[in-house]
């Protein structure tokens, strides 16, 4: 199924965010007023970006291999070069349409992702405004605990120094208040790493058990209610 909308409303993390979620192949391209691009992901991660004049361009290929040829890349390091040149331009878009088509594009055993999503997610949240975090991080009694995975995340994040600490008293205890308190850091620098955090997969939300209620209670509780409504 294709997912649409528009930079304004979904910025590249939250995009991101999803498309690592589902380790989709596929293109996503962006159309803006004056140019249009085709990322390329493989397993979810970002394998190419590729302009293009016109949209229906980018349908032409179902291969990668012919992708590269039409771009003159021979090998892998031409890829490289294209992508890390093109990255700044895409991620700066601020306004424009999108769509990601899901499969469409075949790609070559020996075609694997240079820079892992997780480390484009937490360049991109440092950058966030404070419209954009509070979509997610909007609560300062909000606890986070770290999902299973997070150790391999975080190490293909690239986490700085600050995040580091962050992520070092993130323990399904401690509130957004509490580590904000204890490293003495501005409400919106914690709020854009979290944000961070949240989109690479390397956190998540407290997972709160539901308390079952026992037999005895239940029938307690049921007894008072009849008593009060005979009582009316």
């Amino acid at each position: 199924m294709a997912i649409t909308g528009n930079l304004e409303t979904f910025n590249f993390v939250d995009i991101f965010q999803i498309l690592k979620k589902d380790k989709k192949d596929g293109i996503l391209v962006i159309e803006t007023n004056n140019k249009n691009f085709a990322v390329y992901f493989k397993n979810g991660d970002l394998v190419y970006i590729r302009e293009v004049p016109k949209v229906f361009y980018v349908y032409l290929d179902i291969d990668f291999a012919d992708v590269m040829k039409k771009e003159g890349l021979s090998g892998k390091d031409d890829i490289y070069r294209a992508l890390v040149a093109r990255l700044p331009v895409l991620l700066s878009l601020k306004k424009g349409k999108f769509s990601f088509t899901p499969g469409f594009i075949r790609y070559s055993d020996d075609i694997e992702p240079f820079i892992p999503l997780e480390k484009i997610i937490m360049f991109l949240s440092r950058h966030l405004t404070k419209e954009e975090v509070e979509r997610k991080i909007s609560d300062l009694r909000l606890v986070f605990e770290k999902t299973e995975d997070w150790e391999e995340l975080a190490k293909r994040a690239n986490l700085n120094d600050t995040e580091k600490k962050v992520l070092k008293l993130i323990n399904g205890e401690r509130t957004v208040e509490n580590i904000k308190d204890e490293l003495g850091l501005d409400l919106l620098t914690l709020e854009k790493i979290l944000y961070g955090f949240l989109a690479a997969g390397i956190i998540r939300r407290k997972r709160h058990k539901k308390r079952k209620l026992g037999f005895d209670l239940t029938k307690g509780l049921l007894s008072k209610i009849i008593e009060k409504i005979k009582g009316l």
